[in-house]
């Protein structure tokens, strides 16, 4: 099992409630809502972001893969991720990754009453601050892209910019190889891009370390969510 020191004496969170404060301003002057890119100057930076709503096999290998590489990325959790493994989730904390909210079950937000959709959030948001004492805010991502303006606005209100993807590394089709992901990352890779990748995914972790290679030899910068949303 993954241990780490007590996190009070980690000067990475010895300010959440400032942090968290700093991306509502960012979220803010982004006028909230939706997005789906970052900032396209100079240098061009790209964010590799991991939905964690899945099997949690393969996690391991990918926070490996980002530690030898240096990079902080965004990790956006379900609920019931976190509650089944509390150890990972710290460890994302503790290695410097951001915490994002992607509700509690993983449902389609379509298909369910307002009242259903901010107890899917508010629960994760709670689990979280009790795992890593950090706010899932105020990044929040809806399962399956799933979602309307009713409902943008609803996450909007709860103080989450709703943050989808410029492009679906299509890591969790089935029958989809590391050696497509990698080329399809490529292909498609553009200044300020946020990737969506999935923590469950055996291909993603098997692809990461060529597809931080080629991002690399291309001259991006690879950056946390916050940092490719900044001017």
């Amino acid at each position: 099992m993954w241990s780490s020191p007590p996190f009070p004496g980690i000067e990475l969170l010895s300010d959440p409630a400032r942090r968290c404060a700093d991306k509502s301003a960012l979220a803010a002057s982004l006028g909230w809502w939706d997005v789906t890119r970052g900032s396209t100057g100079s240098p061009p930076r790209i964010a590799l972001t991991f939905d964690a709503g899945s099997g949690a096999g393969p996690t391991p290998a990918i926070l490996d893969t980002l530690k030898a590489s240096g990079l902080h990325c965004t990790f956006f959790l379900t609920g019931e991720f976190a509650q089944s493994n509390p150890e990972l989730v710290k460890r994302m904390a503790f290695e410097g990754h951001e915490l994002g909210n992607h509700s509690w079950s993983h449902p389609h937000f379509n298909g369910i009453a307002p009242g259903e959709a901010a107890s899917q959030v508010s629960r994760t948001e709670s689990l979280v601050r009790e795992v890593t004492g950090l706010s899932t805010k105020p990044y929040f991502r809806f399962p399956y892209g799933w979602k309307s303006d009713a409902l943008i606005r609803q996450v909007n209100g709860m103080g989450y910019l709703s943050v989808s993807w410029t492009f679906d590394s299509l890591d969790s089709l089935e029958g989809t190889s590391a050696d497509e992901i990698r080329a399809r990352v490529s292909r498609l890779a553009c200044p300020g891009a946020i990737v969506l990748m999935h923590c469950g995914s055996a291909q993603e972790a098997a692809a990461l370390p060529g597809v931080i290679e080629d991002l690399r030899a291309a001259g991006y910068r690879l950056v946390s969510l916050t940092e490719v949303l900044s001017p």
